[in-house]
């Protein structure tokens, strides 16, 4: 941990999260700046912040947040995209697809235009 705390090495931290160490919990819970997020750079943490966010279903507004601060932090809606297409192997297709309209609105992308067909040429 940083900002007054003692430097927590990844491993400690880990155990102290599997232990359900409430100080702990609350830190990371918290958006408290530890170790292994300061080691990701701002667009890495906010693209990987925003897979979480598709993977549970959030709100499309939760994702909206996390799309400007990507964005803010020089994501472009390629790689924001990219984020559900690498999050899909791993929640499977029924989540992405009802992920897709939430992450296309969040991106202010028109949600009826994903009626059309694919051009499949």
């Amino acid at each position: 941990m940083t900002g007054g705390h003692r430097t927590m090495h990844v491993i400690e931290l880990l155990q102290r999260l599997a232990l359900n160490d409430e100080p702990t919990v609350r830190l990371v819970v918290g958006a408290g700046r530890v170790e292994a997020v300061a080691a990701l750079d701002a667009k890495a943490a906010a693209l990987v912040r925003l897979g979480a966010l598709l993977s549970v279903g959030a709100a499309t507004t939760s994702c909206r947040v996390m799309v400007e601060v990507a964005r803010a932090a020089g994501a472009s809606d390629r790689e924001i995209v990219a984020v559900l297409v690498a999050v899909a192997p791993v929640v499977g297709g029924a989540r992405v697809v009802d992920a897709a309209p939430r992450l296309a609105l969040a991106m202010d992308h028109d949600v009826d235009a994903l009626d059309e067909p694919l051009d499949s040429s």
